[in-house]
């Protein structure tokens, strides 16, 4: 198992999240919470832009780490409760579960060899802190899916799959749906792309992909 594959599996329980927020929002709805993440970070990142953008989980329940330092990373964690910021000693609570009640939330910053950071709100709290985007249509939904999905070689080719299946003739009738769809999504501020024609998604982009699996399913029928 590698080094990532440790990282990600200690964090399996956040892998159905909402999606993420970024400093600026966290500093616009969250001012407290805010200044611990820029505490958490500020010794060891000297630019803001290389902060982690913070994944927002909802859950009633929070499960600290079971150590503090792991392959060169460690955990600084906030806990708001009762209105209140305040650092909580990792150490004195390795593998207990804290209970989320609506107003409470907890800040789990790891920073080291790899600087993630995670966001865990009771699920009613959750929908305020996303941002809530314009109608997108099926074929946006489904280009949005790829990029989230599949490296850029393959996406064209997987939009079509999903889009007409083995359909070739409707594929040939529509040549340039996928990149037209493209377009779509860069003006509504979900993708960027840039001058050699690489497209990638935006914050806001990544939260719409995660919205996606019911369009996508329908297409492929399941």
């Amino acid at each position: 198992m590698t080094f990532f594959s440790r990282i990600k599996s200690k964090y399996r329980i956040v892998s159905d999240s909402l999606g993420y927020i970024n400093r600026k929002d966290l500093h616009e709805k969250l001012p407290d919470l805010a200044k611990a993440y820029d505490d958490a970070y500020a010794s060891h990142l000297g630019s803001s832009s290389r902060r982690p953008d913070i994944k927002l989980v909802a859950s009633d329940t929070f499960t600290f780490p079971s150590e503090k330092y792991s392959n060169g990373s460690w955990n600084i964690i906030y806990a708001m409760l009762d209105g209140h910021v305040k650092q909580l000693p990792v150490d004195q609570y390795f593998g207990k579960q804290q209970k989320l009640v609506p107003g409470s939330m907890i800040l789990d910053c790891l920073r080291g060899n790899v600087n993630l950071c995670f966001l865990y709100v009771h699920p009613s709290d959750a929908t305020p802190l996303l941002k809530e985007g314009e109608e997108l249509s099926d074929e946006e939904y489904i280009a949005l899916s790829v990029m989230h999905g599949f490296k850029a070689p393959a996406r064209e080719k997987e939009y079509y799959y999903i889009k007409y299946k083995n359909n070739y003739k409707k594929q040939d009738e529509n040549p340039n749906e996928y990149k037209d769809t493209l377009k779509s999504l860069e003006k509504k501020g979900l993708i960027k792309i840039n001058k050699a024609g690489s497209s990638q998604l935006t914050l806001e982009g990544k939260n719409r992909s995660l919205q996606a699996n019911k369009i996508v399913n329908k297409y492929r029928g399941y």
